[in-house]
């Protein structure tokens, strides 16, 4: 049993009730299960098989939803096709994950052509879903060939907790093509939830509406997105029993003001594209009162192992890719161990923390020394004045690199002397950063996350 027979026992039942919800659009559990065999006849009767590759290039609406679902129901391998890159990239992506063709809206981009998802419906052919299928996703943030983390069914479907977690009202921020976007949406059908969709961009004040005229209980935030939501005049009250945050890093000051806006009930989660679920710290088990509990994202996974290999964060489980297409899996290179590219350690109580992307790290001093960028970007943040920060390398001839600032600020004007000294005095001579650049707003991925690399590129 897949996660799709889980699906499809709910969208049998209650016919009348509310499944999905996205711009105009509202599908009844009868109607969605309609549009789903609908879909999946279309992509049939165009030639699609089991194992056939189906790029899908589509925003947040339920109609791609559904059609995420279809190709899984036939067994076919799902690449998702990201908004960021160019058209030239794109094209890269799609060739080298050699599928069969490519879905597209429209109204989501004109970047590439396939098959409109709007003409793609057939008939309503009740069909038993396979009992395997491939999800391939773009890491984001390369030059050259594109990666494509390959992921196979979680054979623990069955019995994944969240399948008898109770039916709620979930809303999804991020794109449900991106890994958190895609697994919100797949808790909300697994679960029998109502699944609503926010716009394929975030924008805080349909968030603010939709949480209240929906009457949502449970959503998923990148940083960022929550960030806006905090400070916006609507921002929700404690009307949630499950806030998820995770994507990049958290600023504990503001994961303050989360759980002391929302209660206990904003939980940190640790994940990336090629490993989906490695840890999670509980809101419940965050003590205000000793912020280290701020900093965590918490205990593995139980069904994860994680290690820490010279300051490095390696990880192997169900929930990690089986490689990436075209390179041998990661069973055959590394026992099945992946490298997350994160910088961290765990404490005496077996808790995780994380200092850095190794790639965010910036190497400065006489002695070529490391500092974690997000260590300063979350103490930056608690400075009067200072809504956001990115620090990054900037390149220097005769240290390598020296920390640079960039800031989003609240209209105060910045003493950077003074903040060089508080700095200095918080986290050391080391991390002492050498210029600051305030800007109105910080770069951002489609997916909300910091585009740190956008930043570093300006210095080139």
């Amino acid at each position: 049993m897949t996660y799709v027979d889980l699906v499809l026992q709910h969208l049998t039942t209650e016919g009348d009730r509310e499944a999905i919800v996205g711009g105009d659009t509202r599908l009844t559990r009868s109607q969605a299960r309609d549009l789903l065999f609908r879909l999946a006849d279309g992509l049939v009767q165009r030639g699609i098989k089991p194992g056939d590759g189906v790029a899908v290039y589509v925003g947040n609406t339920p109609e791609a939803v559904l059609l995420n679902l279809a190709v899984h129901l036939l067994g076919g391998r799902l690449v998702y096709v990201p908004p960021e890159p160019g058209p030239a990239e794109l094209k890269a992506l799609i060739d080298r994950a050699e599928v069969a063709e490519v879905v597209v809206d429209p109204e989501f981009g004109t970047q590439i052509d396939g098959w409109h998802l709007q003409d793609l419906p057939g008939d309503p052919v009740e069909r038993t879903p396979a009992p395997d299928f491939t999800t391939v996703a773009y890491t984001g943030g390369t030059t050259g060939l594109p990666k494509l983390a390959v992921h196979r069914p979680n054979r623990l479907a069955a019995t994944d907790a969240r399948a008898s977690m109770p039916a709620t009202n979930m809303l999804c921020n991020t794109l449900i093509t991106h890994g958190s976007g895609a697994s919100m949406s797949k808790a909300a059908l697994i679960t029998g939830s109502k699944l609503v969709l926010g716009p394929s961009t975030f924008d805080a004040d349909t968030f603010a509406r939709q949480a209240h005229d929906e009457q949502i209980t449970t959503t998923m935030f990148v940083p960022p997105m929550m960030y806006e939501v905090l400070d916006h005049p609507d921002c929700p009250g404690p009307q949630f029993g499950m806030v998820v945050v995770g994507g990049s890093p958290l600023a504990p000051k503001r994961l303050r003001q989360a759980i002391e806006r929302w209660g206990p009930v904003v939980n940190q989660g640790y994940g990336m594209t090629e490993a989906l679920g490695i840890s999670m710290m509980p809101g419940a088990d965050v003590d205000l009162d000793r912020p280290e509990t701020l900093r965590t994202v918490g205990k593995p996974d139980p069904v994860m192992e994680v290690e820490i290999r010279d300051g490095d964060v390696w990880v192997r489980g169900p929930h990690v890719m089986e490689g990436y297409w075209g390179e041998p899996p990661l069973s055959e290179t590394s026992d099945g161990w992946f490298d997350t590219g994160d910088v961290g350690y765990f404490d005496d109580e077996g808790y995780l923390y994380l200092n850095d992307r190794s790639k965010d790290v910036i190497v400065t001093g006489r002695t070529s020394d490391n500092v974690y960028s997000r260590l300063l970007d979350d103490f930056l943040v608690t400075l009067p004045g200072i809504r956001r920060a990115a620090a990054v390398a900037k390149p220097d001839d005769a240290l390598g690199e020296v920390v640079h600032l960039f800031l989003v600020t609240d209209g105060q004007e910045i003493d950077f002397d003074k903040l060089r000294g508080s700095v200095v005095d918080e986290l050391g001579e080391l991390y002492e950063p050498q210029g600051v650049t305030i800007v109105p707003e910080l770069p951002q991925t489609k997916v909300g996350k910091v585009d740190k690399r956008k930043l570093r590129s300006l210095f080139r």
